[in-house]
């Protein structure tokens, strides 16, 4: 399978994050106010910071979404980075694993 067509994504979780603060009429600041985290990491966050744990358990509480939401969007991002900058290099690489049928190890 080629990685040739694969783009990586243009939404971070700051870009996810952002459509939720415009549907609920929420400022940075506000926010990270209720967060609970300095003003200069939810404005990291919202520029394309990576997002953590501990910020996935804090936008689920928040959001009433679950922390897996938040991780989810970061693991798919991450992935598909990978995929368009290591993806072809991999596959060239790394020859998959086919079972012989031999017993020996």
């Amino acid at each position: 399978m080629s990685t040739r067509n694969i783009s990586a994504p243009t939404h971070t979780v700051g870009e996810h994050l952002t459509d939720f603060m415009a549907e609920m009429g929420l400022r940075a600041p506000t926010l990270a106010k209720r967060l609970d985290i300095p003003r200069s990491r939810m404005v990291r966050l919202l520029q394309g910071a990576r997002c953590d744990g501990d910020m996935a358990l804090r936008l689920s509480r928040f959001f009433g979404t679950s922390p897996q939401y938040w991780m989810n969007l970061q693991a798919l991002r991450d992935l598909s980075y990978a995929k368009c900058s290591v993806g072809e290099s991999i596959e060239a690489a790394v020859v998959p694993y086919v079972e012989t049928g031999s017993s020996k190890n």
